[in-house]
């Protein structure tokens, strides 16, 4: 690894030891992960090292701070070399007015009842990387979460953020795309440079959601108002006649959710899971094209069930992707699985989706070792069935071998 990721290294090494020793104020709970990668289209190594650390406080009877501390040293392309900062920290209130719960400060709302790409998931966004090895955490945003039980079964949950959390691109990233994407339709002579001004959101964020359980299953019905946290292209012009300026945006929209879950009927122990959102997305032109129009629907709907071999499947349909938009969402199946082996300390899982428009599929194939009770290595293998113009395509760039050690202290 390079040699100036040692700083950083031996900072987050530190902050482990520092979080170890009794006497701390805060309790606190420490992952430490480290995750190697040699990725098919770029033909190198990649390094992260990453320190998670938990942290609960009580305040008064009543009143906790919680969060989460983010240390992170990485080699990856366009990424921070060094990443330091809290993720979450809030204080939160339980029943500090009867049948009322508060959080408040940098948080994480997750909506929706799906294992992965629920629509219904909207307040925080992802780092933007396209992989089946792992989810990448949500990044708080600063915002207030209430939850009022109006009963043992009923609760009504509402969400204020002042100001909207995007993807965090990184410009460079960004650049690249455009300079790709754009470049050769400017004329005069060649772009070697690009120039980025974003548009920020103006409104604040916010989010209802009512929720009952019944005998057998959860629901929830949600109405999310917010924006898109990727950017979109507002405006191009060349400048000089060398610099390509252009400016960025994030259209509104509106989430009409339903959400459920429960037991999958005539299967005992199978558990059903749904989210349906109805967006209604701002208007959106950029040259001509047509980006964001007419509402549109998104659905994942799934199951899981172990079965007395210790298989462990879930699977379900997915009518649109994260990445799909308006009429260029389309049809999915998805497959994880996981086999428990008894008397031994691997596992062997894999993880899949096939599109049904054009056949295309992106596989994961893993390994888990439980090395001791608190740690655990993973190798794995992804790679894509298709062309890189197809609908996984871009999980192209993802392809490789993974590595991951995880040490939970």
């Amino acid at each position: 690894m390079n040699s100036k990721y040692y700083p950083g290294i031996l900072f987050l090494l530190s902050i482990m030891i520092l979080c170890t020793l009794p006497g701390l104020a805060f309790d606190t709970s420490q992952t430490l992960e480290y995750e190697g990668s040699y990725l098919l289209s770029q033909q190198r190594m990649n390094h992260t090292l990453t320190l998670n650390i938990d942290y609960f406080q009580e305040i008064s009877d009543d009143i906790f701070l919680e969060g989460n501390l983010l240390v992170r040293t990485n080699n990856k392309e366009y990424a921070r070399p060094f990443m330091l900062g809290p993720n979450e920290i809030y204080l939160s209130g339980y029943n500090v007015i009867d049948n009322l719960d508060l959080k408040a400060g940098k948080i994480i709302t997750r909506w929706g009842a799906a294992d992965l790409f629920s629509p219904l998931d909207n307040f925080n966004p992802m780092p933007p990387e396209a992989s089946l090895t792992k989810q990448p955490d949500k990044l708080g945003a600063l915002g207030i979460s209430a939850t009022y039980y109006l009963d043992y079964s009923t609760y009504l949950q509402g969400v204020l953020l002042p100001k909207l959390k995007v993807t965090p691109y990184p410009d460079e990233y960004l650049k690249d795309s455009y300079l790709a994407n754009y470049g050769a339709t400017l004329q005069g002579p060649g772009v070697d440079n690009v120039v980025l001004t974003y548009q920020e959101a103006e409104n604040m964020v916010w989010g209802l959601r009512l929720t009952h359980s019944f005998p057998s299953f959860d629901a929830a019905i949600s109405y999310y108002r917010g924006y898109y946290m990727d950017p979109f292209p507002v405006s191009l012009s060349a400048s000089s006649g060398v610099n390509m300026e252009i400016t960025l945006g994030y259209p509104a929209k509106q989430v009409l959710g339903l959400e459920f879950q429960g037991e999958f009927p005539g299967i005992e122990g199978a558990t059903l899971r749904g989210d349906l959102a109805y967006i209604i997305p701002q208007s959106w032109e950029f040259q001509g094209d047509t980006m964001l129009e007419e509402p549109y629907l998104q659905a994942v709907i799934g199951a899981d069930y172990t079965t007395d071999s210790n298989l462990y499947l879930n699977g379900g349909f997915i009518y649109g992707l994260p990445f799909e938009r308006g009429n260029k969402s389309s049809p999915y199946i998805y497959l994880n699985a996981k086999q428990e082996i008894d008397d031994s300390d691997f596992t062997p899982s894999y993880a899949g989706i096939l599109s049904l428009s054009d056949m295309s599929m992106v596989n994961n194939i893993g390994l888990d070792y439980q090395l001791t009770e608190s740690v655990t290595a993973t190798m794995s293998y992804s790679f894509l069935l298709g062309e890189e113009q197809s609908k996984l395509g871009q999980f192209k760039r993802s392809q490789g071998l993974y590595f991951t050690l995880e040490w939970l202290f």
